[in-house]
């Protein structure tokens, strides 16, 4: 076996000693965890967000620290900003850029190693520009003084520069609201003093404004109005309940009255605690004096409206009583408590009859028809018996539809006795009258007619002649007064009823005045008792002759006919020219159309002439059947 030669060991090299390193191990130990520690603190400082630290070396030019998360902030790569053109000075607002310039010069040439601090903008790789606050330092210098390198933070301050100008921007237009608002403000301290005041407030009041700020709050409120004043005050520094509006009066300078309307506002702090207070003041002095016209035109239309002769009631559009005044509650016998809240046909004023139509006219009225005229038989809580002309008037708001329903209507109850009175007397003299055409001119003429009879047989030639033309006339003469009277007498109604009275007209038309004319009765008539058969009679007599005389009418029609069980209708028309204009005239134009509605109204009717320009006139009375 060959034997093989075992290495020689090396010496190990020795461990240096504490002595050789100059410092204990704890000492070691100690500096190792603070080092330890600045590693820690510049990796957080470094990847801190919105913001960057840097250490750049001038004599290798380059970064020693920070340049990744610098050029990040900007949204550019480590070394993307060095490659643009003019570098990092390239990405500087123009605005800017001197201004950082002589920073950056100052850092380098001052000799001094203060950090000097700018707020500027920096162009983003996105688009637009960053805000930020650039703070810069010499870092370390060489033996001749000269900078070798710099250290700076770099933080993104956009969001506060544009809080900052909206904050100015806010500032600018509160400011400019408290001196050129048109209402006047007053601020206050906890104390109630006035610590500030804008222009329009020192104008209402009369005062200027460092005469303004030696007075308080409670010093310019009249002592009547203080006691509330003091309270809105209280509540506002107190915070306790939401603060109100208040009407209020102040002193002017001069000693005359302002009426304000005073809207309070606070400014508190973090806490809540009361700072300021403001009364935003309006001068409500006008509309005062103007609600107190108002007030005073009020209590007016109210003491006439409730000492008018006139009964007036308001109505809703859907019926209901709002409002009824001291003639109405006189006429009817019920209260304005009583009626109220309820409907207006509620309440038995209406005929059983008339509440339908009462509620179609209601309808009417409050989809648009603007006024409604008509005389009613109306019942009064003691059972009896009113005639009243009413007038309904729509009232519309100022944007459309109906705000409510105006009702007046006078007792013409006398008036229609007296009217009755009149054509009960006027009737009677027709009655005497035909009597005395017939019984007296008739009589007379008649004598004559046989005086020439005779004379004719005793004449002869030219004579004869002369005599026979005579007895015409005579006969003629007798004829048309034996005509006046039968017309003047109602003996024609009387003896052969209604429906013979119309059919005789007819006759009387077609025979002496050559018109065509036609007449037709319903069978059954719908039946009339003497007094109302007479008062038809005559309308229709009236409106044929007004188709006659006044319309030229070549054709009459005739008719009396039943509408239902409860209504009748007699009418009459024409196809004469009608109206001028095809416009019925008013009541006040023709008294041959005035008695013809009295006499509709004295049998409790209701008379509509209904007339077009050139097709002839429509008169049509509807009455109440006898027998219904």
């Amino acid at each position: 076996m060959k034997r093989t030669k075992r290495p020689t060991p090396k010496p190990k090299a020795k461990q240096p000693s504490k002595a050789s390193l100059g410092m204990s191990l704890e000492e070691l130990r100690d500096l190792e965890q603070k080092a330890m520690r600045l590693e820690k603190l510049a990796r957080l400082l470094l990847n801190t967000p919105q913001q960057a630290f840097y250490l750049y070396d001038y004599s290798k030019q380059a970064f020693v620290l920070g340049h990744e998360h610098v050029s990040g902030l900007y949204g550019y790569k480590a070394g993307e900003i060095e490659k643009r053109k003019g570098g990092w000075f390239g990405i500087i607002h123009p605005d800017d850029l001197a201004e950082f310039k002589e920073a950056h010069r100052l850092v380098m040439e001052s000799g001094s190693d203060e950090v000097q601090t700018m707020r500027l903008r920096v162009l983003r790789k996105s688009g637009g520009h960053e805000w930020i606050q650039a703070h810069m330092r010499p870092f370390e210098r060489d033996a001749k003084g000269k900078v070798v390198s710099e250290a700076g933070m770099v933080i993104i301050t956009t969001p506060l520069v544009e809080t900052e100008r909206a904050l100015r921007e806010t500032e600018a237009r509160c400011h400019s609201l408290f001196q050129s608002n048109a209402a006047g403000v007053l601020v206050f301290d906890a104390k109630f003093q006035i610590v500030d005041a804008n222009p329009a407030a020192c104008g209402m009041l009369g005062y200027d404004k460092k005469a303004l700020l030696r007075l308080g709050v409670l010093d310019l409120t009249l002592p009547g109005n203080r006691s509330e004043m003091r309270g809105l005050l209280r509540t506002m520094k107190n915070g306790s309940k939401p603060s109100r509006c208040l009407d209020s009066t102040l002193e002017r300078q001069n000693g005359k009255k302002l009426d304000v309307l005073a809207a309070p506002a606070c400014l508190r702090d973090e806490k809540g605690g009361f700072m300021q207070g403001m009364l935003i003041l309006m001068d409500v002095t006008e509309r005062q004096r103007e609600l107190a016209e108002m007030k005073r035109e009020a209590d007016l239309n109210k003491v006439l409206v409730d000492h008018a002769p006139v009964c007036i009631g308001l109505l809703a559009p859907d019926g209901t009583v709002l409002r009824v005044n001291t003639a109405t509650e006189k006429l009817f016998g019920y209260t304005q408590k009583e009626v109220q809240g309820s409907k207006v046909w509620s309440h038995p004023v209406l005929s059983p009859g008339e509440v339908e139509a009462s509620k179609r006219r209601i309808e009417a009225l409050a989809s648009g028809t603007g006024r409604m005229s008509l005389t009613l038989a109306m019942n009064t809580r003691s059972g009896e018996v009113r005639h009243v002309a009413t007038e309904h008037t729509a009232v519309k708001k100022p944007e459309g539809g109906v705000d409510f329903i105006i009702t007046t209507g006078v007792d013409i109850t006398e008036q229609r006795k007296l009217e009755a009175e009149v054509i009960r007397v006027a009737e009677q003299e027709h009655i005497r009258i035909g009597h005395d055409l017939h019984d007296g001119v008739g009589q007379t003429l008649t004598g004559i007619c046989s005086l020439v009879e005779a004379l004719m047989e005793r004449l002869g030639g030219d004579e004869h002649k002369d005599a026979r033309r005579i007895h015409e006339l005579v006969k003629t003469a007798i004829a048309e007064t034996r005509r006046l009277s039968h017309g003047l007498s109602p003996a024609a109604v009387k003896n052969r009823g209604l429906a013979g009275g119309l059919m005789l007209i007819a006759e009387t038309v077609r025979e002496n005045f050559r018109r065509e004319c036609v007449c037709h009765i319903d069978d059954p008539a719908p039946a009339v008792g003497q007094e109302a058969e007479i008062h038809l009679f005559r309308i229709a007599q009236e409106a044929v002759n007004n188709a006659i005389r006044h319309g030229g009418a070549g054709k009459i029609h005739l008719s009396l006919r039943r509408k239902s069980p409860t209504e009748g209708v007699l009418e009459i028309r024409d196809n004469g020219r009608g109206f001028p204009g095809g416009k019925v005239p008013t009541k006040n134009e023709g008294i041959g159309l005035r008695v013809m509605e009295h006499r509709a109204h004295l049998i409790n009717g209701h008379l509509k002439i209904l007339a077009h320009k050139g097709k002839g006139v429509r008169v049509l009375c509807h009455f109440s059947p006898s027998d219904a």
